[in-house]
């Protein structure tokens, strides 16, 4: 099999990509070089179609198909980035007439998996490397490099784990120095309940942070458990190295600034952990003790304890948690949507026979001040009854 591969667009000037919260360009190429070494790994051939400059967006285009035509490619890959303004999230792949090729639809669904939304297999006879590559033909656009979900979602996953879906997808198998460990194979249900039980068997413990926040932020952080940190350091969430002197392991980070640019951080350190659990406690460890004066103050120490979903998830962004301005807007969302509070319920503590909890509201002399009391707090949804008792 011989498969040549573009990274779509020029590196500068003439036929560069879009910009967006990433740049085109530079993601293209990394995609597109880690397939290229899969692809080799796995004893393809691979022809380079890529054009780094160009004195026009035709030529550039030109040339990358004068390339693919010089061989006698199987297969053409094209990898781009969309942009739509924001508005756009998903992956999608051209095809010459819309064909469903079983690559193009496998790309899809592939990509999918990892979290974006499937926009399908569409209709490129229009695209100039679609119309005029000689091989049977398709152009990959990944994502939308100026949406903020499919960005996080890219970011968090890493480039490998998109190459590595896109090469499972031509040539049936994941290339074995990338294949996920077994007992990371989740799926989303199976993924929710494995962190939920940990983490409400710590809240119950130590009542440090809501299982249903916990459980928000492993999703968010970790793609469903299939991030680069996820799948090679054993990471569910960002915790950089911050005083750990446990394993670390490095790769770039992307941040937001409060007018909502990105900007990217290369050779961060990052926690680093023997399993999954490990990270979990180790994560709420790091809420419970996270301090940045000596251990006079605690950075976190609205959401230690809080038992609402909604405040703990604001608390951590106002405390500084994530530079993401949606952060806690996505955490909520998320434990709406997926029904997490389940986890959140607390073991019950029956009282012993002959005795009874008792819930008092409180208690005046007054019949006008305990009224009072009753309406204020039947305004804010609470009944209430007023009984005279004796007072011994």
């Amino acid at each position: 099999m011989k498969i040549g591969v573009n990274c779509g667009h020029t590196k500068s000037g003439a036929g560069y990509g879009a910009v967006g919260i990433i740049r085109e360009s530079e993601h293209t190429r990394l995609v597109g070089y880690s397939l290229m070494g899969k692809l080799q790994s796995l004893g393809v051939k691979v022809v380079d179609c890529t054009v780094d400059q160009a004195e026009s967006q035709s030529a550039y285009l030109a040339k990358s198909v004068e390339i693919a035509n010089s061989e006698n490619l199987d297969l053409f890959v094209s990898i781009h980035f969309n942009a739509s303004g924001g508005a756009g999230n998903g992956v999608e792949v051209y095809t010459y007439d819309g064909k469903q090729l079983e690559e193009a639809l496998n790309v899809c669904n592939g990509i999918s998996s990892l979290g974006f939304r499937n926009r399908g297999v569409k209709s490129g006879s229009g695209l100039y490397v679609v119309r005029k590559t000689k091989a049977k033909a398709m152009l990959i656009e990944v994502c939308f490099c100026d949406n903020s979900y499919d960005v996080s979602l890219y970011q968090s996953l890493g480039y490998e784990r998109i190459a590595d879906a896109i090469c499972n997808a031509i040539v049936g198998r994941v290339s074995q120095d990338q294949e996920e460990p077994a007992d990371n194979d989740m799926s989303q249900d199976e993924f929710i309940q494995f962190v939920g039980e940990i983490a409400k068997k710590d809240w119950n413990e130590r009542r440090i942070i809501l299982p249903s926040v916990v459980i928000a932020q492993a999703i968010k952080e970790s793609g469903w458990g299939k991030s680069e940190l996820a799948q090679n350091a054993n990471a569910l969430f960002g915790i950089k190295k911050n005083g750990w002197t446990g394993k670390v392991y490095v790769k770039q980070a992307t941040e937001q600034r409060p007018d909502g640019s990105y900007y990217t951080v290369d050779n961060t350190e990052w926690r680093a952990y023997d399993n999954w659990e490990q990270s979990i406690i180790d994560h709420n460890d790091y809420i419970a003790t996270r301090s940045t004066d000596d251990g006079k103050t605690l950075r976190y120490d609205p959401v230690i304890g809080c038992n609402d979903y909604v405040q703990a998830c604001k608390y951590l962004q106002e405390c500084g948690y994530a530079t993401s301005l949606t952060y806690a807007s996505s955490l909520i969302e998320s434990i709406q949507k997926r029904n997490l509070t389940m986890y959140d319920s607390q073991e019950d503590d029956m009282a012993p026979d002959g005795y009874l909890w008792v819930v008092q509201a409180g208690a005046y002399r007054s019949l006008n001040n305990a009224k009072a009391f009753s309406e204020k707090l039947k305004r804010e949804g609470i009944e209430t009854l007023i009984k005279q008792y004796k007072v011994e």
